[in-house]
């Protein structure tokens, strides 16, 4: 359903318009109950350690009972993570890039503690270890990633 409203037009009603909206669409809801599913690949990583549960809260928020969170995200002791110098680390497994992103480095416990901690169920969660070759220079990448599927209980 798109529904469009234009404050500036005679005759709007802006109150008529929101009540016609599905629960999980109005302002004070913002589609609460109402996702299917989530991807979050290789966001939860750049946002600050400590914000990442409330980070995991507000998507558990809008997403449907059964409704499922698809996880990637880098893996402890990936490339870039052993890139990094020393003065660039902020935290445990938390560093911060030049232009001020974060970055940070999942075990699969430190995933599982976070996706359970927001009520979510963990469906799948693993490694993905793969070595990628530039073939400009023949330089080998060891890449690590963290892989989950998770799901917002029926009941919920």
């Amino acid at each position: 359903m798109l529904i469009s409203w234009n404050p500036s037009l005679p005759g709007s009603s802006n109150s008529s318009m929101i009540e016609k909206l599905p629960v999980f669409l109005r302002d004070d809801q913002c589609c609460v109950g109402g996702i299917d599913f989530i991807t979050m690949i290789f966001t939860l990583s750049a946002i600050p350690f400590d914000i990442m549960p409330a980070t995991l809260e507000r998507c558990v928020s809008v997403l449907k009972p059964g409704g499922l969170v698809l996880f990637r995200d880098y893996g402890l002791y990936d490339m870039t993570m052993l890139r990094f110098l020393p003065h660039q680390r902020v935290g445990f497994r938390e560093y911060m890039r030049s232009d001020g992103t974060f970055s940070y480095f999942f075990t699969l416990d430190a995933v599982r503690e976070l996706f359970r901690a927001s009520v979510l169920v963990e469906l799948n969660l693993e490694y993905c270890c793969v070595i990628s070759v530039n073939r400009k220079n023949g330089k080998k990448m060891q890449r690590v990633w963290v892989h989950g599927k998770f799901q917002k209980p029926k009941s919920c």
